[in-house]
């Protein structure tokens, strides 16, 4: 078999060496050294609280400083503007819920597009129907593959449309799970200069560690996004960024009014919301702390390859597992497979390709993947005949190939 050429990093996370270390170490640390008077001092303060022989012994522990330590490598590694706050859970899911029932506090009209992650959309769908609030769902991803439809096009289009149906709250993707990315800073400044924008919830869920989420954050309210994705800390852990003024408050209203017993918030985000205050209870619902030191050792090592990139940025040798072909490489058997993305303005390091032999051959998803796997390529594969890749590093394509030359479905344009 050949060695691995594309990983779909999205999916699979591929660990950092460090996080998986800090993993280790802590479950050693658990099965060792269980329910030590030394653990709630490390646990608030960090590694630097434990005595020398703890030091040595959990060396992989040493980039754990606290909650707060952790919130400010993650809103370093995001590039948040200084007032901004961030919040742990234990998935993102929670934190998106979260976000909507804020946002029903104020917006009665939500637009969203046919690009979100389909368990995000029932949830804000499901937040609407409790506020009896309404919301508008606009198709994109037909124009943006077919049609080819720029970043101003689709800015241009939902700002003029946001002012038709008389919207006041926005729910967008920054990169979407086929690898679209939104120009989600265009269309919230287009919006504002004629309508009354009052909240703006994206999942950066795909962006965050992949593309810059800095224009998401200068513009939304309320933005999520998860570790164990493009930042690879190996555990799912949810992470929020919210925003200056309203939308701040409302959350520490709807922290403070459902952080009791029973709550149906995250048992993480609270349990770190209350660690981060020096206010523990001692009543709150038993929780998995693993995600916690993964995803500080991943946002340390994250933000050390930058700054060592940043230094050093003609030295190719520091660019994360680096591969060295273009699709014309790829074996024979898989040139069937063609590759086709959007327009330039509106990709991101995910890639999408399509089986111009899928009217002849079987279109299930399970097939198709087992297909790239024996040549060595792990993919996320789609019914009809696609596949995503999502390889650790920019890499360069043959030229992409329009969706309307493809021989494939016209109902894949619109596929979730």
């Amino acid at each position: 078999m050949r060695p691995l050429l594309y990983l779909d990093t999205a999916r699979l996370g591929q660990t950092l060496p460090a996080a998986r270390d800090a993993q280790i170490d802590f479950v050693r640390l658990t099965a060792e050294e269980p329910s030590t008077l030394y653990f709630e001092e490390f646990l608030k303060h960090g590694y630097n609280a434990w005595p020398n022989c703890y030091q040595s012994q959990f060396s992989a522990l040493k980039t754990w400083g606290g909650v707060r330590a952790l919130k400010q490598s993650l809103h370093q590694l995001a590039g948040a503007p200084e007032d901004s706050n961030v919040l742990l859970a234990s998935r993102s899911l929670s934190l998106v819920q979260l976000a909507a029932r804020s946002m029903f506090q104020t917006c009665r009209h939500v637009m969203t597009t046919d690009l979100s992650w389909p368990i995000y959309q029932d949830a804000v769908s499901r937040q609407a129907l409790a506020a009896g609030a309404e919301i508008t769902t606009v198709p994109l991803r037909d124009a943006i593959f077919r049609e080819r439809w720029t970043a101003a096009d689709v800015a241009s289009f939902l700002a003029r449309l946001f002012a038709e149906s008389g919207c006041d709250g926005l729910f967008l993707p920054a990169v979407d799970h086929l690898g679209v990315r939104i120009p989600v800073r265009a269309i919230v400044e287009q919006i504002r200069n004629t309508s009354h924008l009052q909240f703006v919830l994206v999942d950066a869920a795909q962006a965050f560690c992949q593309v810059p989420i800095d224009d998401c954050l200068a513009v939304a309210d309320f933005v999520v996004t998860g570790c164990h994705k493009w930042m690879r800390a190996g555990q799912p852990m949810g992470v929020g960024f919210i925003s200056r003024n309203r939308p701040q408050q409302i959350i520490r209203e709807t922290l403070r009014e459902n952080s009791g017993n029973g709550s149906d918030l995250d048992p993480l985000l609270i349990f770190t919301e209350q660690l981060d205050g020096g206010q523990l209870t001692g009543h709150s619902e038993t929780v998995n702390l693993a995600p916690l030191f993964s995803a500080s050792a991943a946002a340390v090592e994250q933000l050390r390859r930058r700054n060592q990139f940043s230094a050093n940025a003609d030295d190719s040798s520091l660019v994360d597992d680096p591969v060295g072909f273009t699709m014309l490489d790829l074996p024979a058997e898989l040139r069937h497979w063609i590759p086709i993305q959007p327009h330039e303005t509106m990709r991101s390091r995910i890639t999408l390709f399509a089986n111009q032999e899928a009217v002849r051959t079987s279109n299930s998803a399970e097939e198709a993947r087992r297909e790239w796997l024996n040549h060595g390529c792990v993919v996320t594969a789609y019914d009809h005949g696609w596949v995503r890749v999502s390889p650790p590093q920019e890499l360069l394509m043959t030229s992409p190939v329009p969706m309307h030359a493809l021989k494939v479905p016209r109902s894949l344009a619109t596929r979730h």
